[in-house]
């Protein structure tokens, strides 16, 4: 499996995740994904905060936090908390949730999300 499908496979189960939370609201599909598609939650985050992920990456400063790790983790259990009220789960919004739980107890709470793949890269090069 080559690595840049990956994010893609991972964007569709969560992409799919998030429409079963809307599906009791009655909307219009292409609605529904007119919203999503304007959003900064999709693919284009990479557009937007990719140069702060670069200097994440790189060491460098990346200016003020705009979203933290507690602030994610928040989202991601009223979103849990939300499904499993309407009797349905949500396995990568779990898994995430668990991810982002780790990395707040390893000291990454407070820190802005383009942290994330650099503390992913530092547990692979230790491994």
């Amino acid at each position: 499996m080559s690595g840049p499908s990956v994010p893609l496979m991972v964007f569709w189960q969560s992409f799919g995740e998030a429409l079963s939370l809307c599906g009791q609201l009655g909307l219009d599909p292409a609605r529904l994904v007119d919203i999503f598609a304007d959003t900064s939650g999709g693919p284009n985050v990479l557009k937007g905060r990719g140069p702060m992920i670069v200097a994440a990456l790189q060491g460098k400063d990346t200016g003020p936090i705009t979203s933290d790790v507690d602030l994610m983790r928040k989202d991601l259990r009223t979103m849990i908390a939300e499904a499993a009220s309407r009797g349905m789960t949500l396995p990568v919004a779990a898994s995430a949730l668990q991810c982002f739980d780790e990395a707040a107890k390893d000291g990454f709470n407070a820190s802005d999300a383009v942290a994330l793949p650099v503390r992913w890269l530092q547990r692979a090069r230790k491994k």
